[in-house]
C-alpha cells in the first residue's frame, strides 16, 4: 500500500478538492435491492462481494448518474437493465447524492412502469465505463477479425504518451520501448494497439489478455478529462498479483493528479490491500437482502467469497492480535476446547466494522450465526461483547504482566531476566502499541506473532480473572447453544 499517496489523497479529499463527486446511490427494485444505499467515502472505492450479490448493479447505477458532455456517450439504465422475455424491470428507483462544487444535490431516476423517468435537469460529467468485455481477444471483437485477415497497410498511428508508456511498463513488469495505436487501411475507426519490446513489435492480436486490456485502459486514461468518473468492473481480470497492485497504485496517482473518481469491483485481495479501509465496500447477502458493509479487512472479505466450510459460529474481532487474545482466553477455560472447535475467529477491521457486524448478526441479517468481540477500549453495543481490560489487548497484556514481574516469560523465551525485562520495558516506551511485539521479537529473534502468542498465553494463565474468563466463555457458549 502506498501510504504516502493515500494520505495525500485523504487530506485533499477532506479539504473538498474534488469539485465533482458521486457521494451515494440508493437502489430499489433491481436484482434484489430494496432501498440499500452505497456510500462512496474515498476518491477510489472498491466494491467486493460474491458473484450475483450486485457489484455490477452498483457500478452500472453509478455510471447512469450523469449526462455526458457529448450526449450520445451518456449511459442509460435502460441499456444496463433491459426488459426481456424473462425479466420485468418496473417499480425501480435510483436515488443519487452528488457533490457539485460547494453544493450537494440529490435527484432520482425511476421506472414506475414502462418508461424511465429522469429529472428535468441532469448534471453533466465525463463518465468512462470499462466492463469485463474489455478482456476479450481483439479478433473476437466486432470488426477486428476482418482487419487481422485483410489489412495490407497502416495509414496512421497515435503514440501512447511516453510517461504513460513508462507506467504501463511498470504495471506489467516489462520494458516497453514504445506503445502506439495504429489505424489500418481496412477500417479507420478501429485502432490496433502495438507495443515495441526488445525483440520487435507485437500487436494486440498477439498480446496476452492482461497486456491487451491494460494497453487499452492506459490509452483511455491518458486522455481522461479532469474531474471525470471512471468505472471498472473486475479490475484484476487477466492480471497477475503484482500487476494488480501496481495498477491500483497508478490509479491512486492518476486520481490525485486529475481529481477523478474511481469506482471498481474486485474479487482480489491484492487490490483491496492497496486501498485504505474507507475505500472498501462489501456486499454481503443475508436472509433479508443485501447488507452493505464498509471498511472490511481483506482477510474477512476473501473469507466470505471462498469455498471453505462455515463453522457453527463466526466471532468477529478487530485484528489478528485481538483474535489471538480471545483464543488464549478461551483455551485457559477448562471447557474452552469445545468452544474453540466450533467457532471461527475472524479479524474484520476497526471497531466500527465490528460493531456494524455485531448489529447485523444480532438482527439475523447475516447468512450465518455470528457475534462480535470488541477490544476493551470500545463501547459495548448491540450484538457485541468486549475483551478484558480498558485498553487495546497489547497495553492490557503488557501492563498486567509487568505488574506481576513478567511471570514465566524467562522460561518461555529462554532469555535471562535482565535482558528480557529490558526488551519488554523498552518496547512499551514506543507510542504505538501495535509495534511492541515486533520490537521485542527483533531482540529475542522471534516473529511478532510468536511473541504475542507467548505473552497472551501467560497473561490468560496468570493474570486473567475468573470472572472475565467465565463471562467470555458463557457469551460464546450461549451463542452456540442458545436453547441451553
Amino acid at each position: 500500500m502506498d501510504l504516502s499517496e493515500i494520505n495525500k489523497i485523504r487530506q485533499q479529499f477532506l479539504a473538498a478538492q474534488w469539485p465533482q463527486f458521486l457521494e451515494s446511490v440508493e437502489i430499489d427494485g433491481l436484482r434484489g435491492w430494496s432501498k440499500q444505499a452505497i456510500q462512496f467515502q474515498f476518491p477510489i472505492c472498491a466494491v467486493i462481494g460474491e458473484n450475483g450479490t450486485g457489484k455490477s448493479t452498483v457500478l452500472k447505477a453509478a455510471a447512469s448518474a450523469y449526462e455526458q458532455p457529448e450526449k450520445k456517450n451518456t449511459y442509460y439504465p435502460s441499456t444496463f437493465f433491459p426488459v426481456t422475455h424473462w425479466d420485468k424491470v418496473e417499480n425501480v428507483a435510483l436515488q443519487y447524492r452528488i457533490k457539485l462544487g460547494n453544493e450537494v444535490k440529490t435527484f432520482r431516476i425511476s421506472k414506475p412502469a414502462v418508461r424511465w423517468s429522469f429529472p428535468e435537469k441532469r448534471y453533466t460529467r465525463n463518465v468512462f465505463l470499462f466492463d469485463i468485455s474489455r478482456t476479450l481477444p481483439l479478433d473476437a471483437s466486432a470488426g477486428y477479425a476482418k482487419i487481422a485477415k485483410q489489412a495490407a497497410a497502416e495509414v496512421s498511428t497515435e503514440d501512447l504518451d511516453p510517461a504513460f508508456t513508462e507506467r504501463f511498463s511498470h504495471v506489467l513488469g516489462r520494458d516497453y520501448r514504445q506503445a502506439r495505436f495504429a489505424v489500418s487501411d481496412i477500417d479507420q475507426k478501429k485502432l490496433v494497439g502495438v507495443v515495441r519490446r526488445e525483440f520487435g513489435e507485437i500487436s494486440q492480436f498477439h498480446q496476452g489478455a492482461g497486456e491487451d486490456a491494460t494497453l487499452d485502459l492506459f490509452r483511455a486514461l491518458q486522455s481522461l478529462p479532469n474531474y471525470s468518473m471512471l468505472v471498472i468492473d473486475e479490475i484484476e481480470a487477466s492480471l497477475h498479483p503484482r500487476a494488480q497492485r501496481r495498477l491500483v497504485r497508478f490509479l491512486l496517482w492518476l486520481c490525485r493528479q486529475k481529481r477523478i473518481q474511481v469506482i471498481l469491483s474486485t474479487h482480489s485481495p491484492f487490490v483491496l490491500e492497496e486501498l485504505p479501509q474507507e475505500a472498501r465496500v462489501m456486499l454481503l447477502p443475508g436472509p433479508q437482502g443485501i447488507n452493505v458493509i464498509y471498511g472490511v479487512s481483506s482477510e474477512f472479505a476473501m473469507s466470505r467469497i471462498d469455498d471453505n466450510a462455515h463453522p457453527e459460529l463466526v466471532v468477529f474481532v478487530e485484528d489478528d492480535e485481538s483474535g489471538v487474545f480471545l483464543r488464549e482466553i478461551l483455551a485457559s477455560h477448562q471447557s474452552g476446547a469445545d468452544v474453540l472447535g466450533r467457532i471461527a475467529i475472524t479479524p474484520v477491521g476497526p471497531a466500527n466494522v465490528v460493531q456494524m457486524l455485531g448489529r447485523l448478526g444480532d438482527e439475523r441479517r447475516l447468512p450465518y450465526r455470528s457475534v462480535s468481540c470488541l477490544d476493551g477500549d470500545s463501547e459495548v453495543v448491540q450484538g457485541c461483547f468486549v475483551l478484558p481490560g480498558d485498553e487495546a489487548p497489547e497495553p492490557t497484556v503488557f501492563a498486567g504482566l509487568r505488574s506481576q514481574n513478567w511471570p514465566n516469560l524467562t522460561e518461555r523465551f529462554g532469555i535471562g531476566a535482565g535482558s528480557l525485562y529490558g526488551y519488554l520495558e523498552d518496547a512499551m516506551r514506543e507510542p504505538d502499541h501495535h509495534n511492541w511485539t515486533t520490537l521485542v521479537g527483533d531482540r529475542v529473534l522471534k516473529s511478532a506473532a510468536s511473541v504475542w502468542e507467548i505473552i497472551a498465553h501467560e497473561w490468560a494463565k496468570t493474570i486473567l480473572s475468573a470472572a472475565d474468563r467465565e463471562r467470555i466463555f458463557t457469551v460464546l457458549k450461549s451463542a452456540l447453544d442458545p436453547t441451553n
